[in-house]
């Protein structure tokens, strides 16, 4: 972590988590850290709509390339839905396409809302939204829509772990839910919606954690104190993973890793970390590789997939 106080120099290495504002891209937030930092190469895992407010996780330096091993942890958000009203982007940003369904929705159940919650609790089926970047023949869905080209598009298994009923007041809905990575909440108020037969779309959200990470411990980016403060926040690459699942070796076993090698680890090791689940390796309090953990027989062997050290005194990268 570097301080603020006049210190231009890029900051090389680490994440920081930032609580974007509405009306922020998820590129605007990136844009804003990058210069912040000195133009590091910055990078996010996991987008936001603009309209969406909450936490992102923003990569830089040799971080950005542990960016789909985040893809493995779930996302909370809390959000609201309005019955009766369906749209062309499945949000209040988009254009009203059918509005038949308002007097119905006032006469829907908190009962009835749940039963349809807990319907799309666990695995289920959710076609993406038009205006996705989901691609039909190399081409983001989005661009057809904005042409008036209805896509195609399949359905995925997705898995929404937990969806929770806050508050009704028809026709908003407040909820939590907690999902995989790939999930659309944007989609899902559409399905509630047609599950109940009158309609919906998704008025408000706001992402409040991902995996181990909270909103409330993120830097916000409306604060107004300036671009500086940011570095104070900038945290190591090896908080990125939950500490069961880091491994520490010395600077001989980490050259090894370094040039590509597996490594044989000892059971007590790698007593926290479940067999095929990623897992980082640690020399001297830095990062120094990620990669998959096979047990074999009473050890476990270590076969790395991102190196992110150069073997140790050389002074270079990778």
């Amino acid at each position: 972590m570097t301080g603020h106080n006049g210190e231009n120099q890029p900051i090389q290495d680490g994440f920081v988590l930032v609580d974007k504002p509405e009306d922020w891209s998820s590129f605007d937030a990136v844009r804003w850290v990058r210069k912040a930092l000195g133009g590091a190469k910055v990078g996010h895992a996991g987008t936001l709509d603009p309209f969406a407010t909450g936490l992102l996780i923003l990569l830089i330096g040799r971080a950005t390339r542990l960016m789909r091993y985040l893809e493995e942890y779930q996302k909370v958000y809390r959000g609201s839905m309005r019955l009766g009203v369906r749209t062309d982007t499945c949000d209040l940003t988009g254009e009203v396409v059918d509005d038949s369904g308002v007097a119905r929705a006032a006469d829907i159940a908190g009962d009835d809302l749940r039963e349809a919650f807990a319907r799309w609790t666990g695995e289920v089926e959710q076609v993406p939204p038009q205006y996705s970047a989901v691609k039909v023949e190399g081409e983001p869905a989005y661009k057809l829509a904005r042409r008036g080209e209805a896509a195609d598009l399949d359905a995925r298994v997705i898995t929404i772990y937990e969806l929770e009923l806050e508050a009704y007041e028809p026709p908003d809905v407040a909820f939590r839910a907690v999902v995989e990575t790939g999930t659309y909440l944007r989609a899902l108020a559409r399905d509630i919606g047609e599950e109940l037969a009158v309609g919906g779309h998704l008025r408000e959200l706001r992402r409040t954690g991902i995996g181990p990470f909270d909103a409330a411990d993120a830097f916000p980016l409306a604060r107004p104190e300036g671009e500086g403060y940011v570095r104070d926040w900038v945290r190591p690459m090896s908080e990125l993973l939950p500490r069961e699942m880091l491994i520490e070796v010395t600077p001989a076993q980490a050259k090894r890793l370094a040039h590509g090698n597996e490594l044989r680890l000892p059971a007590e090791s790698v007593r926290h970390a479940e067999e095929c689940s990623h897992v980082g390796v640690l020399c001297r309090h830095e990062l120094v590789a990620v990669g998959r953990l096979v047990v074999v027989g009473h050890d476990g062997l270590f076969q790395p997939r991102t190196v992110l050290a150069a073997p140790p005194g050389t002074g270079g990268r990778p």
